[in-house]
């Protein structure tokens, strides 16, 4: 009968080489990545967001990040993101995200004339939010391309929050000393935590989908988007219905004072690019 020394030794032979064949992948995957962002190889995709409350000239529109593949074939976060979060490059693609919006916007602004920038909602990675040095390369994107600080809205999740109260704090800080406006997102918290949140310096609220999603039809999910409703307006916070998929939906979140609306009924996703002026 071999010994557990020897079934131990056995066993690591086996797993070795399987061992540093996946640790070599995972580094040629990072490096693919890296590379990608080297060579501007994303893609920015924007989402309407749309004032309820009160009209407003400029447009608001959520970021969302694609990566080119061969053929221009586009693969979507969720194919990319965990593998960039594995290797800590999501704050590469945070800074290249910032820095991309506000070129971009300062070309239409320089090449036409009354042109209105957008408001753009950008969300904060996990690392992103540990990132000390993020706000410092926000100040200087912003300083090169001229763009004013409150076009950009940054949004972090109750989830981040709550998992980095710490830095996050900080972060909410340091970008609103910037000028910049930061949200909250996936909320469906009491009044105690509408008011927590405002005293960090959040000035959006973005509502999670389960307490929209069912206003229309479902009296005690109205009642509860109400509840909620209220609570951020007595802090003055501004509350934003996410995945708004129906015409009912809508009506409903203008009849309750919801102040914005995103989702498949107000737009799908589109290129940057191709946004209309």
């Amino acid at each position: 009968m071999a010994s557990t020394t020897d079934g131990a030794a056995a066993l690591d032979g086996v797993q070795r080489p399987a061992i540093r064949e996946t640790i070599e992948a995972r580094i040629q995957t990072a490096e693919r990545f890296a590379e990608a962002l080297a060579q501007d190889q994303f893609s920015l995709f924007c989402q309407q967001i749309e004032p309820l409350a009160a009209k407003s000239d400029r447009k608001h529109m959520e970021i969302f990040v694609r990566l080119r593949e061969e053929e221009e074939y586009l693969l979507p976060p969720g194919s990319f993101l965990p593998i960039l979060e594995a290797n800590h490059l999501t704050p590469a693609l945070d800074r290249w995200e910032v820095r991309k919006v506000l070129n971009w916007s300062a070309e239409k602004r320089d090449s036409q004339v009354g042109w209105q920038i957008p408001n753009f909602n950008i969300n904060l990675a996990d690392d992103t939010i540990n990132d000390g040095d993020f706000p410092r390369h926000v100040l200087d994107s912003l300083y090169d391309s001229r763009i004013p600080p409150d076009r950009l809205w940054f949004e972090i999740t109750v989830r981040q929050f709550a998992g980095f109260r710490d830095a996050a704090r900080r972060m909410v800080a340091s970008l609103k000393e910037l000028g910049c406006a930061v949200a909250i997102s996936d909320f469906a918290g009491t009044e105690t935590d509408a008011r927590a949140y405002w005293n960090t310096g959040i000035q959006f609220v973005k509502l999670a989908g389960r307490v929209v999603r069912e206003i229309h039809r479902n009296p005690r999910a109205l009642s509860i988007l109400l509840e909620i409703n209220d609570a951020c307006h007595k802090f003055g916070l501004q509350t934003v219905a996410q995945f708004v998929e129906l015409s009912e939906t809508l009506a409903t979140l203008r009849k309750v004072g919801v102040d914005f609306a995103q989702g498949f009924r107000i737009a799908v996703p589109v290129p940057l690019a191709t946004t209309p002026d």
